[in-house]
């Protein structure tokens, strides 16, 4: 997923200028524990970054993937966001009519902003996962108000270019590649105005959500679309209606 990022090639990746630190969270089959997710996420905050982007997701709802464990991603992901950092998440890939009721953990955190994806024509891609902003008794998942409601936004999810390990191109479907489109623009912003992240000394869980509030702002909803769409979230990612929000 890092060439749609950082790609310097045929085709440019969103913020080719940012500057990676990967961290290894799961197994090359895509399988994982959350508690070593929620230590890749720890890991990434010693080292100083800016922005997290989570490529991955799993069993929805606020209880842990194994409730024994103590500390989950979601802990992580919100300790990280109280220090101003900006944590990005896939929403899922279990839309359509295997979805398992709401937009995958962590994402599913309150501060988190959770990534849905759209068709090549800007439509809901049917794979992505919906958001369950009413809640549920099983699997336990609290209400939702704006503007909290899950997934916030939306990226192109269907037949998109990546780097693959053999340093070629192929397609893939998934909203992780969508979530790295919104990290490119959350990269871009904080390279256009360097006062938000980090580094800049000024950042906080407020900045966060000014941040986030921006990118729903933004974003571009359906002609239909009144408000929250549990599919459609806020909008589909407007990179250059973001930058110019803060100019």
């Amino acid at each position: 997923m890092a060439g749609i990022l950082v790609g310097d090639g045929y085709i440019e990746g969103v913020a080719p200028n940012v500057e990676l630190v990967v961290a290894k969270a799961l197994s090359e089959n895509g399988s994982g524990e959350d508690s070593i997710v929620a230590e890749a996420i720890d890991w990434c905050v010693d080292q100083g970054v800016q922005i997290i982007s989570l490529s991955l997701g799993g069993a929805p709802g606020i209880i842990p993937f194994n409730p024994f464990s103590g500390r989950d991603s979601s802990d992580a992901a919100s300790d990280a966001i109280d220090l101003g950092i900006v944590v990005i998440a896939a929403a899922g890939n279990d839309g359509g009519p295997d979805d398992d009721g709401d937009v995958a953990h962590p994402s599913s955190e309150r501060l988190v902003i959770s990534v849905g994806g759209t068709t090549q024509t800007g439509e809901h891609w049917s794979g992505s996962s919906t958001g369950d902003n009413n809640g549920n008794l099983f699997p336990l998942i609290l209400p939702r108000s704006d503007p909290h409601q899950k997934p916030e936004i939306v990226a192109p999810a269907e037949s998109v270019p990546v780097i693959n390990n053999r340093g070629t191109w192929q397609i893939v479907d998934g909203t992780s590649a969508a979530t790295v489109y919104v990290t490119g623009a959350i990269a871009l912003l904080l390279e256009q105005n360097p006062e938000l992240g980090t580094n800049g000394g000024q950042a906080s869980t407020d900045t966060v959500i000014q941040i986030k509030q921006a990118l729903m702002d933004t974003a571009k909803p359906t002609p239909s679309q009144n408000g929250h769409d549990d599919d459609y979230g806020y909008g589909m990612i407007q990179i250059a209606n973001l930058l110019e929000s803060f100019v």
